[in-house]
């Protein structure tokens, strides 16, 4: 190489570097400017100006430093040079940015012209004559572009933070354990752990919900006829089968509900049922029709819409919209799922609140208080400034909920991690860090 070559190959570096340095960073700022004059068609009209100035000057570095790059001394060379510079470099500009975002650190102005022109160098560099320039480029830049790719991969502490504030979760009520026979249906941090709600991990240990509906409806709006009686447009059981049955009912069914439609006065009134209703219990129901008295509807304004049955083991009360009533188990122990379900809980105090309108309470240990409500119960620990709950369905044995609790422990960053949900992805730096950690 003359005396001559290695001012050329300052030179055309330099220039490179500069407009990482200096141009592109300028150019960006009148890119923001122009965003709130213009918007959109601004913002991009004087990026793909800037592009072009960018690489028009390029090419006449090209030109002037024409002996050392392996594009040759044609127009077409320096042409493809300067797009080569200015894409490539911008990219790993922009790439180099969303590294310093994630670190989150600030950067003074003087080092960040420094490290914005490195990108366009190493392009530069990469198209030098001579294979050892070339492969000092090409080294250096696979380096940066394994240290970029494993800073953005990583899950940085303020992206950690952020995440959290996203999902509203706090280290100090975040607990975690493992109920053997449970499954976590919220909060799972995997491996069995769970920090929310858990369900049986078999299906047939969860009992079907049980219920009865009477709701009534115009005889005006009439349906396909079913046994030879019309259907409500508007009624459960609209579809199904049908079976004529002893003193006049007609009884439907599907696969989701089973019951009766009954004509009471000028209305027709629908008793239906789950499928794990007895047919008995539903055939009771229907039978006792009658509109429904002022102590059956707890309060409500008897508007003659409104009817009631008797049927034993079951309460109701009014629902709406429509309006009716719908009948659950007297039994507070069989709820159908929740009866089964089990609950972790954390929350700040001394514990002493969770005695508060309960049935019974009743202390078992320091610190640690047995609790039982209408429909479920659980055990409460006190740990320095909260008090962790597992409670579940009055079916759940109170011994798995006392051991639940007692094993309960705080979850780790890595467990949370599992759980909380990813930010979403508003920058290509963003896109770019979910790509990365959704492959490797």
């Amino acid at each position: 190489m003359t005396n001559a070559k290695p001012v050329l190959v300052g030179s055309q570096l330099a220039a490179a570097g500069a407009v990482g340095a200096v141009v592109v960073p300028a150019v960006s700022r009148v890119m923001l400017v122009a965003a709130f004059g213009g918007g959109a068609p601004a913002f991009w009209g004087v990026g793909l100006a800037g592009a072009v100035a960018v690489a028009t000057g390029l090419a006449v570095v090209a030109r002037a430093t024409r002996d050392v790059t392996v594009l040759g001394s044609t127009v077409a060379g320096h042409v493809l040079w300067a797009v080569l510079v200015t894409g490539l470099g911008t990219a790993g500009w922009a790439l180099g940015w969303s590294v310093l975002e994630t670190i989150g650190y600030a950067v003074h102005p003087v080092w960040a012209s420094v490290l914005g022109g490195i990108p366009y160098a190493l392009i530069a560099g990469l198209l030098l004559r001579g294979w050892r320039l070339s492969l000092a480029a090409c080294g250096l830049t696979v380096v940066l572009l394994a240290a970029a790719g494993m800073v953005l991969h990583r899950e940085w502490p303020a992206e950690f933070e952020q995440r959290m504030q996203l999902a509203g979760v706090h280290r100090e009520t975040s607990y975690a354990v493992s109920i053997p026979g449970y499954t976590p249906t919220d909060h799972d941090y995997g491996d069995g752990l769970g920090g929310g709600g858990f369900r049986p991990a078999g299906s047939g240990a969860v009992p079907p919900d049980l219920f009865i509906t009477v709701v009534a409806h115009d005889v005006l709006h009439q349906g396909e006829a079913m046994c030879g009686q019309p259907t409500a447009l508007d009624a459960r059981l609209a579809w199904g089968a049908c079976t004529r049955e002893a003193g006049g009912l007609i009884y439907r069914h599907n696969e989701v509900e089973h019951g009766y439609q009954v004509t009471v006065g000028h209305r027709y009134v629908t008793v239906a049922g789950d499928a794990a209703v007895e047919h008995a219990a539903l055939r009771a129901a229907a039978l006792s029709l009658h509109p429904a008295t002022a102590a059956e509807l707890g309060g409500h304004e008897q508007t003659g819409e409104y009817f009631a049955a008797r049927i034993p083991g079951f309460a109701g009360q009014v629902i709406g919209i429509p309006p009716g009533m719908q009948y659950e188990p007297v039994d507070r122990a069989y709820r159908g799922p929740s009866s089964v379900a089990v609950r972790l809980s954390v929350s700040y105090g001394d514990g002493r609140s969770v005695c508060v309108r309960v049935a019974e309470c009743r202390t078992e240990g320091p610190g640690l208080r047995y609790v039982r409500r209408e429909d479920h119960h659980g055990y409460a620990m006190s740990r320095g400034e909260v008090v962790v709950q597992v409670v579940g369905g009055l079916r759940v044995d109170p011994a798995v909920l006392r051991k639940a609790v007692g094993e309960a422990r705080p979850a780790t960053d890595e467990e949370l991690g599992r759980a909380l949900p990813q930010l979403p992805a508003r920058t290509v730096g963003d896109r770019l860090r979910s790509w990365l950690r959704d492959r490797f």
